[in-house]
């Protein structure tokens, strides 16, 4: 059966239907899709109450679960029975019986968020089990999911500003992808989201966030980079340190990266900074106003601030520790 998400969607889609999906991993954003797809277009709404049943891990157990599914539908196609938060049922392991075995006319979902399943819990299982493992985006990919997204959600946006959602928001993909649904409240489809819709719409200033303070560190643009420094300060709430440094940290990581490559053909660059050509060219130009020596020295004074940020050998304020530490980056 199908085991990528573009594959499992396109067979919900065409209403093929498998008698059990196990979906499990690291990344929610698919697994919710998944089974919400399927709590909300698998029974017409009126079949739902009677057809269609919705536990949760801590509050169930596996045999409750198991008799449900064994129940035939009543007036309709199928029975839906859905089992979120299946990491904390205790007892999951005792559903291995019904996975060999399922009913044909149940539709069974497990949603085993933030890790894996036991393989044991679902060993010879049927041939038709869906078995999807939810694998985060690599960080480098993330701005090409920010872009596709926006596709998706009827938008079209520039690798720049796609580049400044993933600043701000990291790999949160549902978090990126409700912002877009948001969107549609005040922006009209086929509209190009620009870096000003951004600030309005998500709250990321266009010209004082994280991606514009790399800019400037990366191209050792003192003044600017100070200017920026100043509105985080005077923010700090809404531009707490730790993520801060959390993002320049992985900014110079990268660059260190990029240095240490024996080989920087396009193919190898890409695993660091993704496959799109202008954010390559971008980063790897800033990446060369460094030296090796620099980026270590860079890195070095990051840890150290991380460590005071929380709260280790530090009596500054948040305010004090960022303009200082934006200081010694430049100098």
């Amino acid at each position: 059966m199908a085991t990528t998400f573009e594959s499992i969607m396109k067979q919900l889609k065409d209403r093929k239907f498998a008698p059990v999906y196990l979906l499990m991993g690291d990344e929610p954003y698919y697994i919710d899709q998944i089974s919400n797809y399927i709590e909300n277009n698998a029974l017409p709404e009126e079949e739902r109450d009677f057809n269609q049943t919705v536990f949760y891990g801590k509050d169930t157990n596996a045999s409750d679960v198991v008799a449900n599914a064994k129940q035939f539908s009543f007036g309709s196609e199928y029975h839906v029975v859905i089992l979120k938060e299946a990491k904390d049922m205790k007892d999951i392991d005792l559903m291995q019986s019904y996975f060999q075995n399922p009913l044909k006319s149940t539709i069974l979902v497990v949603c085993h968020k933030y890790g894996k399943m036991k393989a044991s819990s679902y060993k010879a299982c049927d041939k038709e089990t869906v078995i999807f493992n939810s694998e985060p985006v690599r960080d480098y990919n993330l701005s090409a999911w920010v872009s596709k997204c926006a596709e998706e959600n009827g938008y079209t946006i520039s690798p720049e500003v796609a580049l400044i959602i993933t600043e701000h928001i990291g790999n949160d993909l549902n978090r990126i992808d409700n912002e877009f649904k948001k969107m549609k409240i005040f922006v009209p489809q086929g509209s190009k989201i620009t870096s000003d819709i951004v600030e309005k719409n998500i709250g990321i200033s266009k010209e004082y966030n994280i991606f514009e303070l790399q800019d400037a560190l990366g191209d050792r643009n003192g003044e600017k980079a100070a200017k920026i420094c100043m509105h985080f300060a005077n923010n700090i709430k809404d531009n707490p340190n730790v993520l801060t440094i959390s993002s320049l940290n992985s900014f110079y990581s990268k660059m260190l990266a990029y240095h240490l490559l024996p080989d920087k053909s396009a193919d190898n660059v890409s695993k660091i900074y993704g496959s799109n050509a202008f954010i390559q060219r971008k980063n790897v130009e800033k990446a060369q106003k460094h030296t090796l020596p620099q980026l270590m020295r860079i890195i070095s004074i990051l840890r150290e601030y991380d460590a005071k940020t929380k709260g280790v050998d530090n009596a500054a304020t948040d305010e004090e520790l960022l303009k200082e530490l934006v200081y010694k980056i430049m100098h």
